[in-house]
């Protein structure tokens, strides 16, 4: 493959990985049963990206492994009055080209949905937030991908055998434990602190939570810092880690207060946003149970991100949803997209929409739980 008697796509995709793989250290491959690509949004990858991936598309390669597509950045739903589908046609090239070479066009940061890895399956995920949830919560292997590297393992079926594919790479050293008063807030600050204090892997101790919120730690850690993998104290399957640990840090609310911001005031529009990562359908659930006592928003938007399959497949929970205002975009989200107008502020469950949001669209923004964002926007 790598000598080109597969073809040059194949043969370029190869050497990256192999480029990556010699660069750090690495001295054979591996082969992987699921890659996730990352970095395809058009409003992220603009036209050096779309060649990039043109230029492979019209050779008609296929993926070699079950592949899923990360987010774009128009509403696959077209009803959302937030996200702006200014670069529909660029966006259809790019997808054109992923579907076109064997991706399943899920559109979503939580391929898991899908597609659920097991203990110790090799991956090559892009996506920060859905790497750090395989490694930690299903006991899968996977390094944290750029998009390129993970179109790469795709086409070949490989990645490099290195960092967290390694057992004795996977090591927790630090333990964190959260204080009573920090364990009934959002997991979110939690996440944000850890991601931007602490270097090595940490063991996390938290009481049983609904999936969303683990959802909501890990995708916060991996987006202020680099953490790939957190061993999550009772939930990471045990043969899929080691642990020596060298410290204990006990969080308390004063060391998150910062993220927490302040509810937003009478002035101003405000944005509510539920579904970074994608929301799961435990998530909408709990939402639909805290807005049947409202019938429209009193002020702002809500705005919930989701995979598009979700919409036929739980479409009475839709109805229900959009028979509140609810803005619904499908496929997308803000992190990867272009917003139709400037919102004063933001109040959101996610950590990871809290570090980006602030930085893409200069928005101010505060950290809640689903029934505070709820009774902002409606009551």
């Amino acid at each position: 493959m790598l000598k080109g008697e597969f073809g040059w796509v194949y043969a370029k995709a190869l050497e990256i990985i192999v480029k990556v793989g010699e660069a750090l250290g690495s001295d054979r491959l591996v082969e992987i049963t699921h890659a996730h690509v990352s970095g395809v949004s058009y409003s992220n990858i603009g036209e050096p990206g779309l060649e990039f991936l043109r230029d492979f598309y019209r050779e008609r390669p296929r993926f070699r492994v079950y592949t899923t597509i990360n987010p774009g950045c128009v509403d696959y739903g077209m009803l959302s009055q937030v996200i702006d589908n200014k670069y529909f046609s660029k966006q259809a090239l790019i997808d054109e080209s992923l579907v076109g070479m064997g991706g399943k066009p899920v559109f979503t940061c939580i391929p898991y949905y899908h597609r659920p890895p097991m203990p110790g399956e090799h991956l090559a995920w892009g996506e920060s937030s859905a790497v750090i949830f395989a490694n930690s919560y299903f006991g899968a292997r996977t390094n944290r991908e750029g998009g390129p590297l993970a179109l790469a393992s795709a086409l070949t079926g490989f990645t490099y055998l290195h960092g967290l594919h390694s057992l004795e790479n996977r090591v927790a050293r630090v333990l964190v434990e959260l204080s009573p008063l920090i364990d009934n807030k959002p997991l979110s600050l939690a996440g944000l602190w850890i991601g931007e204090n602490i270097r090595d892997i940490p063991v996390v101790k938290i009481r049983e939570k609904p999936l969303h919120e683990i959802k909501a730690l890990l995708a916060a850690m991996a987006a202020s810092g680099s953490h790939a993998l957190a061993v999550l104290d009772g939930i990471t399957p045990r043969e899929t880690y080691k642990t020596e640990i060298e410290e204990t840090i006990t969080l308390e609310p004063s060391d998150v207060e910062k993220y927490v911001g302040e509810l937003p005031g009478l002035g101003g529009t405000v944005l509510g946003y539920i579904g970074c990562p994608h929301t799961h359908p435990e998530e909408l659930v709990a939402l639909k149970r805290l807005l049947e006592k409202y019938r429209e928003p009193r002020r702002g938007k809500l705005l919930v991100t989701m995979p598009p399959e979700l919409a036929s497949t739980y479409s009475p929970l839709m109805k229900f949803l959009l028979s509140r205002k609810v803005d619904i975009a499908l496929g997308t989200c803000p992190v990867v997209s272009v917003l139709k107008k400037k919102y004063d502020y933001m109040l959101t469950n996610s950590g990871k929409a809290y570090f980006y949001m602030r930085k893409i669209h200069g928005l101010k923004a505060g950290i809640a739980g689903l029934k505070e964002i709820v009774e902002s926007i409606y009551a």
